[in-house]
């Protein structure tokens, strides 16, 4: 079975530990799924495995730094600690000592830097100000008129003041911190429906409890008067309710003092208090095979499932195309395609290459092996850009792209010479998509060009940047990884049909 966990805002989607791997080990850029490997190991912390949870965190910093030592083209990996971390090794700074490799801050003793900073997450919850200018509520003369009104707005304006301070780092007394802890569960004992039902059908003019009085507030009031269980309880409601809702985030709940005295009571129900819960058992898998990814990577470099010594040509274009009829077929067969078959043009003769090469020199490799398996694509009007038409247009650019070019390639003292710009026609009418691949003098004045192939770019004038790529079939793999993470994510076409938008209107 494969193992998988939820975390989102929204919708709760699962995600598999198969497809966190691969986003780690597959992409050029492994920065995205640093930043996820990150995030899991805050719901192993919330979820109450400790070790775990440090081991993944410290394999990131470790390996990480490991990977852009190693590789040419310096992957920009999230190299900086979450506060949050910072918070969990500073508590447990015996059986889980910080990691030599995590970036620390630069704000003075790292001790008073993370108070400073959890009484700064403190007093945001606690802004009264903030209730005058959203909801025109003025602060009462009495707090205490919390026990008389079941007004939710009162109720969270009434705790707010009464966890109120204003010397920076200073928490108010026990007395008051108890009445603030009541207020909240009146609060909160208010029915409330689950955040993904609500959106479907938001009320009008309604406000989350979790938005008038972050729950972690209360969180926090319950630890502070030694109320662990209390404090677990209205965490657990949090998550059940909310998830990780605006001024309640995963970070922000793990950055509360007092915290991990807390988690181990909340784990005793398991998923019954925290659908965000993760079982022992997977957590273990999920490190061992985590770990193992990456030092694959640190050690091996990126393990591209696209790469051409795993997959021909034949095979890169079937999949684009099966992939694209499968995530866009309305907009396919609005274009007259009714097979994916269809997607690709016939072959290019030899004779035809070298007609090619006679109008515009020598073709790329990549591109001539391309066309003898399928002489072009047809894309969308955004999908591929609308593809391209293999080499029976084949020409030089007429100057257009070069003056277009210009200020978006000048930050990169890329100013380009048309006569260096070969144009590739567009698959199939498009949002004005123009398609290139650059000779090697476009960039490279020695004009040792890797594995004989040239750059590849195309562009819109409506962009705001060019979508670049080392290779024509650099491209074509990414026009399949596209289509294919569609199909993974269930995502479906952006695509109307004239009847149907005419029918809305």
């Amino acid at each position: 079975m494969v193992i998988q966990w939820i975390d989102t805002e929204g919708p709760r989607v699962p995600t598999t530990l198969p497809r966190l791997i691969k986003s780690y080990i597959d992409p050029k850029d492994p920065s995205k799924a640093a930043h996820n490997i990150l995030r899991l190991a805050h719901l192993l912390l919330l979820s109450n495995h400790l070790t775990e949870a440090h081991e993944i965190a410290s394999g990131v910093f470790r390996l990480g730094k490991n990977l852009i030592e190693r590789d040419d083209n310096r992957v920009d990996l999230p190299l900086y600690t979450p506060i949050s971390l910072e918070i969990f090794w500073q508590e447990h700074q015996e059986a889980f000592p910080r990691p030599e490799d995590a970036p620390k801050p630069n704000r003075g003793p790292l001790a008073t830097y993370l108070a400073k900073e959890q009484w700064g997450k403190y007093r945001e919850c606690t802004r009264t100000g903030w209730m005058l200018d959203r909801y025109g509520l003025a602060e009462p003369e009495d707090p205490l008129i919390w026990r008389e009104t079941d007004d939710p707005k009162m109720l969270a304006m009434c705790a707010r003041l009464l966890a109120k301070t204003t010397t920076p780092g200073t928490y108010p007394p026990q007395d008051r911190m108890r009445e603030a802890l009541a207020a909240g569960q009146k609060l909160y004992a208010m029915p409330e429906i689950p955040i993904e039902h609500w959106l479907l059908n938001r009320p009008e003019n309604s406000q989350r409890q979790c938005w008038l009085l972050y729950r972690r507030l209360i969180v926090e009031m319950a630890i502070r008067v030694g109320e662990q269980q209390t404090a677990a309880d209205i965490l657990g409601q949090a998550l059940r309710v909310d998830g990780f809702a605006n001024g309640g985030t995963l970070g922000e709940f793990l950055m509360v003092p007092g915290i991990y005295d807390v988690l181990p009571l909340l784990a005793r129900g398991g998923k019954e208090t925290n659908p965000f819960f993760i079982p022992k058992a997977d957590a273990e898998v999920m490190v061992k095979k985590i770990l193992e990814a990456l030092e694959l990577r640190a050690k091996h470099g990126r393990q591209w499932a696209l790469d051409e010594s795993k997959v021909g040509w034949k095979e890169l274009l079937n999949r684009l195309a099966e992939g694209a009829f499968k995530t866009h077929p309305k907009e396919y067969r609005a274009m007259g395609v009714k097979t994916a078959e269809e997607i690709l043009y016939d072959p290019a003769t030899e004779k035809e290459i070298k007609a090619a090469e006679k109008k515009v020199g020598k073709l790329p490799d990549d591109l001539k092996d391309m066309v003898r398996v399928a002489n072009g694509f047809q894309g969308g009007w955004h999908l591929f850009g609308g593809g391209i038409a293999g080499i029976q247009h084949i020409g030089f650019d007429d100057g257009d792209a070069e003056n277009s070019w210009d200020s978006l390639t000048q930050e990169d003292d890329e100013i380009l010479d048309s006569s260096d710009l070969i144009e590739l026609q567009s698959g199939s009418e498009s949002d004005g998509f123009y398609h290139y691949y650059m000779r090697p003098t476009a960039w490279n004045d020695d004009e040792k060009i890797k594995d004989k192939r040239y750059r590849y770019w195309h562009w819109a004038p409506w962009m705001g940047s060019i979508a670049r790529y080392n290779s024509v079939r650099d491209y074509v793999a990414s026009c399949v990884e596209e289509v294919e993470e569609m199909l993974e994510l269930g995502e479906k076409e952006e695509y109307q049909l004239e009847d149907e938008s005419q029918e809305e209107d």
